[in-house]
Formats: structure tokens, sequence, C-alpha cells
């Protein structure tokens, strides 16, 4: 029950706070209140059988295929094995913890507490590692990340430098599960035969029986329709689609649902969702340079119509490898092969050979995980740790990549292009080069305004240099800037070169122009310092002819004055370099700018790759590193997989893609058939047959019906790879259509307390966007349009301005679909609601249940502008207050209240109501305001945000 609630709760905009709240909502304490929803919600759904293990999958592979080849690459050669220099080894994590002569190396959770990241962050002259140079930004990035969460780390026994990490033989590969072909197996016999619908129940079942458990029963009516039209569609259905189906007394009403839903634009919108986490979408490439991917949108068209036309799933992974090169390739085909390019990548890397190799790392990584569930991204170092992947098996399918063009043959400036297909004509790329030569013309009357002004500072500054070397000598260098303000303003000096210059001095004693200042400045104080650089500088700017001054140090006083980087360099940030009047008019030249690309038109184009010239082998990078090459290996696949599968001829004219995506989907492949049914498995029952939906390895985990995965394997290519049957198949299972409770819960939950045996369904919370998909769609607010772009951003702009700002909106009402995706900045409900990493293949979303998420239902402007519209629909619909709460609770959770629940929102809106009767009357806007807070409420309950 509501207690009370916080007292920043927000309300509706539209209307007046009122004070009286709290009070008032005590009344209204039915079951599906707010604050417990989140608190206190029934969280079966979200289990996650690895939150207890020492170290999860995900931290695993992420040690693996990112911490482990930093180590390697930049500490191992001083810090394992033999070498244990400053007696700390990294090559264990008993190494790790124990530190060395230093202390600790690491603080599990805290990085600015880990001497580790100070040394690899350069930022103490004592303490740099590793001692020759920096590491690159994202390489420390890894090691922060990896000990923010705690520095997981697998290892056990120490290893030499140079040895190589074992895991699983070949041979022991060919037999594990995932390896082996995939069977034929019989449909089991059952003693319940009754309760078979198709094959899948005898699989479920068979389990259930031998483990002495039965299924649940079937789920009612209005469940089921309500959990099928969120599957299929993502959104809820509407009272008349619940009121038709409870109708129809036929047999097959469920299946004219199933085909009504299949049939509607809005599954390909949902399901094409469903493979965007697995093709880690995201309409900005994020890291270094978050340029906005302002034709990724056709990419995300393209897997909609691909769903809705059912596209079959081979043909959508040949298109997605391998689009430009299938026969007859159209716009379309090349479109797909967006999946690989929309991928972050480090486009300022300077080093062009190690970028393209990174990248064809992360285009290995995805591949891997989303068509083979392997983590082939761990194999570019050594040979993988766990899975018989072998280091010759990476760079054997990286010479695919390589001979594949990512990026355009010339960046512009220090900024690498990806490559992109033009679909333009001749005159709309004439109207777009007007266009950009208006934007260009923009750019440069800011770019111009901040020169000039930059040039204004630093011209003060020289006139002013002997004042700055003379106030130089009244502080210390430890100083903070807001105490050399004070000391700067009154002298009309910058605060911000000043502070510099001070420090600038301290750091270059041994400069001979400067040597002087500090005998000077301990001696006879700003007068000598005045005395002695007054003369040298105005020497050195030609004011007067030097007299008797040394010409050396006429020239150091040149050098020192014109020394952009010296003692009077200008702040490189606009914010600290101008005063707020130059800064604001900057501001307001470079905002023109950003508004006229924002709104700008983009080429016609696509993100895809192309081909390049064709590399038959490619040499073997010694722990990664492109500076360091062995052996070459051929364009091969994994040697595990030879045996079973035909190996066909790489062209020697192209790639080899294509290949590559014909052997994937050859009906002998043992695991792209596994990896898609388990996935579509889990995305309808809340859990795939494998959980770890990436990975199939050995540290995966093991699948919980073999059988019947390999059953689902083949049946989807048997019947032609069409997702549609697939979901038919699932979707009219009695095992699909069990409740979500059991008779015999308890002694079921004490024998199988992860439900893997599938005892009953299982309850699963709504995902970001269908969340916020179903408040708008109830209260009538959602765009159902589908397609076209929808990041106000021009392609290749840059998402974040001056002031580190995302202009990004996301007021649209549109599906969530359809909001932008910026990896750096995700759209806070998204965030909330656990959207997954968009730089990440995510075959299955986690479940959390945390007090913002709550704290968002109650104060975000979304949810508090769709409970106005849903009370203003609810009290234009029904005169009688009754009326109006059933068709708010029909609306929001597809049933009728329970008589409690009547009385208790009655009771409600009545004290609500009577605490605005004022002298002159009831208030106007209290009876909206008090059904307006009712339908929030409901928007906020657990029953609306799971499916049962």
């Amino acid at each position: 029950m509501v207690e009370s609630l916080p007292r920043h709760y927000a309300f509706p905009p539209s209307y007046e706070r009122r004070s009286s709240y709290m009070a008032s909502l005590r009344l209204f304490c039915f079951p599906l209140s707010i604050f417990v929803t989140f608190c206190c919600a029934d969280l079966t759904a979200a289990d996650d059988s690895d939150a207890s293990a020492a170290i999860t999958a995900g931290q695993q592979e992420f040690f693996e295929k990112e911490v482990r080849p930093v180590l390697v690459q930049r500490c191992y050669e001083c810090h394992a094995g033999d070498e244990v220099n400053g007696g700390l080894l990294l090559d264990s994590k008993a190494g790790v913890l124990n530190g060395g002569d230093s202390g600790a190396s690491v603080v599990a959770g805290k990085p600015d507490q880990s001497l580790l990241i100070e040394a690899v962050r350069y930022k103490n002259r004592d303490l740099q590692m590793p001692p020759q140079n920096r590491m690159p930004d994202a390489e420390i990035a890894v090691l922060e990340k990896w000990v923010a969460m705690g520095a997981p780390d697998p290892r056990t026994d120490a290893v030499s430098s140079g040895a190589k990490p074992t895991g699983m033989s070949i041979e022991d590969g060919r037999e594990f599960w995932s390896f082996r072909p995939v069977a034929s197996p019989d449909v089991p016999e059952v003693e319940h035969t009754e309760w078979v619908r198709n094959p899948i129940d005898a699989f479920i079942l068979s389990k259930l029986e031998a483990a002495g458990l039965q299924p649940a029963p079937r789920a009612d009516k209005r469940t089921l329709i309500r959990r099928v039209t969120f599957n299929l569609t993502g959104l809820p259905p509407t009272p008349e689609e619940v009121d038709a189906f409870l109708a129809d007394e036929s047999e097959d009403a469920f299946t004219k649902v199933v085909e009504r839903l299949l049939s509607s634009p809005q599954y390909g919108v949902r399901w094409g969702r469903h493979w965007l986490d697995v093709a880690r979408y995201a309409d900005s490439n994020g890291l270094d340079e978050n340029l906005a991917h302002g034709n990724a949108w056709r990419y995300r068209d393209y897997v909609v119509n691909a769903f809705n036309s059912d596209k079959p799933y081979d043909q959508f992974v040949v298109e997605q490898l391998a689009g430009d090169l299938v026969p007859n390739a159209t716009a379309e085909t090349k479109t797909a092969t967006g999946f690989l390019v929309l991928g972050a990548k480090v486009l300022a890397e300077p080093d062009m050979e190690k970028l393209v190799m990174d990248t064809i790392d992360e285009q290995l990584d995805t591949f891997g995980k989303a068509f083979m569930g392997m983590t082939v991204g761990c194999v570019r170092c050594h040979d993988h740790k766990f899975d018989p992947l072998k280091q010759e098996d990476y760079y054997a399918l990286a010479a695919i990549f390589k001979s594949t063009r990512t990026f355009v043959e010339e960046g512009r400036g220090a900024i690498k292009y990806w490559h992109e297909y033009s679909f333009a004509t001749e005159e709309e790329l004439a109207k777009l080069k007007v266009v950009d030569a208006e934007i260009a013309k923009l750019k440069s009357a800011a770019a111009s305004f901040k020169n000039k002004a930059i040039a204004k500072v630093r011209d003060d500054a020289r006139s002013k240099a002997t004042e700055y070397l003379m106030a130089a000598t009244t502080f210390d260098p430890s100083m903070a800037l807001s105490q050399v303000t004070a000391i700067a303003k009154p002298l009309g000096l910058h605060p911000r070169i000043l502070h510099h210059c001070r420090l600038h001095l301290d750091y270059n004693r041994d400069d001979p122009f400067f040597a002087p200042w500090h005998l000077l400045a301990s001696s006879g104080g700003a007068e000598a310092v005045e005395q002695h650089y007054r003369a040298r500088f105005a020497a050195a700017s030609g004011a007067t002819s030097g007299g008797d001054i040394p010409a050396i140090e006429i020239e150091e006083a040149k050098r020192a004055l014109n020394d952009l980087s010296g003692f009077l360099a200008v702040p490189p940030k606009v914010e600290y370099a101008f005063d707020d009047a130059t800064l604001q008019e900057y501001y307001k030249l470079e905002e023109a700018a950003r508004v006229k690309e924002s709104n700008a038109p983009d080429e016609p184009a696509a993100m895809g790759v192309s081909e390049q010239e064709t590399l038959a082998e490619l040499p073997i990078h010694i722990r990664g590193s492109h500076l360091n090459l062995g052996e070459p290996v051929a364009r091969e696949f994994p040697i595990v997989m030879r045996a079973s599968t035909v190996r066909p001829v790489f062209p020697k004219s192209q790639s080899g893609r294509l290949q590559l995506a014909n052997w994937l989907v050859n009906t002998q492949h043992p695991l792209t058939a596994r990896v898609f049914v388990n996935r579509v498995w889990g995305w309808h029952t809340g859990r795939g047959i494998v959980g770890t939906t990436e990975n199939f390895g050995r540290l995966g985990d093991r699948p919980s019906h073999p059988e019947l995965l390999d059953w689902l394997a083949r049946s989807l290519m048997e019947n032609g790879w069409s997702t549609k049957d697939l979901h038919r198949l699932i979707l009219t299972s009695n095992t699909y259509q069990m409740a979500s409770t059991h008779p015999d819960g308890d002694q079921a939950a004490e024998q199988d307390p992860e439900n893997l045996l599938l005892w009953k369904f299982r309850m699963q919370r709504l995902e970001a966007e269908q969340i916020r998909d179903a408040v708008l769609a109830v209260s009538n607010r959602l765009d159902m349009s589908i397609g076209g772009k929808s990041v106000p951003l021009r392609n290749r702009q840059f998402v974040f301005n001056h002031t580190s700002v995302d202009h990004t909106k996301y007021d649209s009402l549109r599906r969530g679909m359809y909001l932008p995706i910026i990896r750096n900045n995700l759209y806070t409900m998204f965030e909330q609601f656990d959207f997954p990493d968009p730089t990440m293949v995510t075959g299955h979303r986690n479940e959390t249940v945390v007090a913002p998420q709550a704290l968002l239902m109650m104060n975000s402007d979304l949810i508090m502008d769709s409970a106005n519209a849903l009370a203003a629909t609810v009290t234009s619909q029904a005169s009688g207050n009754a009326d109006r709460v059933r068709i708010a609770y029909e609306g929001t959770l597809n049933r009728p209240p329970r008589d409690e629940e009547i009385a208790r929102a009655l009771a409600y809106v009545d004290e609500f109501t009577a605490q605005r009767v004022s002298a002159t009357g009831i208030d106007e806007m209290a009876e909206i305001e008090a059904w307006s807070l009712l339908c929030q409420s409901l928007f906020a309950s657990n029953e609306f945000i799971y499916v049962r």
C-alpha cells in the first residue's frame, strides 16, 4: 500500500500542484500501487542464474577479449613469468591482487584508488607505465572499466610471457555438443498424450514427467491475447480485440489471433527490434568521434521489412554478410551489408592499418556471436582459452574481411569515414552541393571569429609578457585557479594564462631563458624580474634595438613569445580562453552552423561494405599487433568445423564473404540454425534453451532441452528457414499457452527453482520500448507510422558540440523503434529499463528492478502527459465513475476491475475532489486531476509492465 510518496513527486504539468496530494493518494490503496510496484515486484521473471557466480559469463568474455590482450601486449614484458620488475606480476589473479613493492595494484571497484590505473593514466610523473610510452586512451578505458566492475579475473596460475593459453582440442571440440551436426531426434513418447498439441509439447512434457512434474494449466484467454500481442507486436491488445477473442469460441480462435498479428506491419517493428539488438544497431558511432549514422535507418528499415515479408533466414544472413556480392545485387541487398559497418569505431585513429584491424576484430566478434554463438573475437591475440578456436582460425577469417572495404579510400582529415552506397541522382547531388556550401560558409564564419578572438587573446598576453612574469612571483605553483584569478583580474591578466605561466616556469627550470627568473624572483621579486625581462621582450618585439643585450638572449625572448605552447599559451578550450561576451558571440555563430547542418538533407545513401583488392592470405598478428607479424594464413573456416561442413573454393577476384555466408547457411552447419531458433525461443518464453544466447562454447550454458533445440533447428531448415512458421509452431503449443502460476508451484520450484524444465510460463517484464509504446497506445497518443529517418542529425555530423550537449530529442510519439539510439548518451527511459549496450551483440536483455525506474514512472513527462490523455478519454466516454474505472482498467490491464478495486478507486476520487471544495465550490480541475493520477498509478503497476 502507498503510505506516502516522495515530496518531489511531479504532477502533470498542465495542472496546478496540489498540496494535499499525499493525504488523498493514501486513500487510493489498490494493490497495484506505484512505489511498491518496483520495490516489492515478483521477480520470478527476472531471475538470473549467473547472478551469484564469482565471475559472470559477460565479465569473463570482457576479460578475455579486452583486458587480457592489453595486459599481454603492454605489461607482460616486465611483469610476467620470470620478469618481476617492482615486485609486481600481472599474469595471474593472485599477482594483480598481491601487487608489488608500491602496494596493491588494484582496488576492486575503485579505479581512482588503484595504482595500476594511476600508472597508465600518466598523470603522476613518478609512476608512469608502460615506461616507454603512454597507452592509447581506448586501452586505458578498458582497464578502468575492468577495475570499476570489480576486476573480475578468471586466471589462476601464472604463465610465462611467451606462453599461450590452451583451450579445448580440435578433437574434443568436434565432440562438443554445439559442434556436432544437427540431429534429427525422434519426438519422445509421453504418458499424458492429451496435453501434446504439437511436437514441442512432447519434448517439454517428456522431461517434466521424468522429473515427476506436471505442466501448469492453460492460461485464461485474457492473459493469452495480452501475452501474444505484446510478444508479436510489442503493443497491448485493444479492448475491442480482447472482446473479439473472448467471443470467439472456435477451436482455432487463438490461431486466428496469431495469424492476424503476424500479418500486422507492427510485427516487423517488434521483431526487427530484436534483431537490431543482435546487430548492435545505433544512430551514432560513439567512442572518440561520435558522428551521426545519418543513413543507418535504411538498414533498420531493411530489417523491419525482412521480418514483415518473412524473408527466409538463410537469405537474411547472406544479404547482411554479402548482399553486394549476391547475383543481381540491388540497393536493398547492398543496404543489408550495413550490418558489418554499424559497429563503433575509433575513427580518429591515426594508424590506418590499426584502425582497419580493430574494425575487422569488431566485425568478426559480431559475426561470431550473431550467427554462430561463438566468441571469435577472443582469438585475436592467442588461441581461445576455452573453445576449439585457434589463432589461425581468426586470421583465416580476418583475411576475408581484410579484402572487404569498410572505409572510404580517403578519410577527411584525421577522421576515417565508413563506406556508403550512394543512390543519389545528379540533380540531388547538385542541390546538396549548394547546401554544403552554405553550411561551409557558416562554419567558416564561426572558425574565423574563433581564430581572430584567440589571436587577440594571444596578442594581449604577449603585450603583457613582463607583467605575467612579475605576477608569477607572487604565488606558488600549487595555488588553486580560483586564488590565481583573484591576483590576475586586478592586473588585467588572463587567470588561466597566468596559472599556466607559473606552472610552465616551474616545469622549465633548465630553460636558459627562464632560469634567471627563479633567481630574480627569490632575490629581488617582481621589480628584479621586470628589470631583466622588459628590455628583452621590447627588443624581441622590435620596440627597441636591445642595446647591449646579447643577441642570443633576444632570440630566446622571440622564441618564448612565439611558442604557442609556451609560458603564454592560450587555453585550448574556448570556454577557458574567451570572456563571456566573446564566448557567447562564438556560440551564436557555431549554433547557426549546427542548426543549418542538422536540418540539411542527407545524400540518399546506405551504410555498407564493398570489395577491395583480394588477399589470399593474412599474416598472424603476434599478440594481436599489426606491427608484429608471423606466418601467413590462407582464407579458411575454423578447423573444428571443416570436417562437418562443405568447404567452398575461394575465388581469386572476391573477398570470400559470399562463400563465408553460404557456408554459414549450409544445412550441414552445426551452429547457424541452432543459434537462431534458440534466440527466437528465448524471445517468446523469456529464456533460450541455451541461456547464453551468444556463447555456445564451453563457458556457455548447456541446453536445457538439447533434443528440442535440434528438432527446432531442423524444422526451421526443412520449412524454408521461415521465421513466421517458427512462430506458429511455438505459439500454438501448449508449452507457450501455459499459465504463469502453478497449483503445485512451491513443490515444483523446490525441485526446479529456475523453471528450466518449463513447468509454467515465465512471467516477463516489458522491455523499455514496450513500456513506452504501451503507455502511448493506451492513451491514444501513439504514432504507428513505419520507416524513415528519425535521428535529427545530418549524416556524419558530430553528435556533441562544444558544450557536450546532445541536441537529439526524444519527444516524438512514434514507436520506440524509431527513437534515435545515440551511443554514449542513450534515452533516459531506455537506459533505466535495461536497453542493451548498442556496441555489443545482445540476444537476451537483462531485467533489473531498481528505484530510479519507479521515480521515472512518477515524474516522466511522457507518463504524466499520457495519464492526462487517458484521463480525458476515460471521463469523456462515461459519465458514471464506476464505468470510468472499468474503462481505465480494461484499457491498461486488459481486464475489468474487481469489485474491491472499483470501491477503492471511487473512494480515492471522491476524497480527492472533496479536498478541493472551497467557498466557491468544487475546483473544476480536481476531478480530471484525480482520474489522471489514477491512470498514472495503473501505468506504474506491476500488472501493466509485466506479461504473465
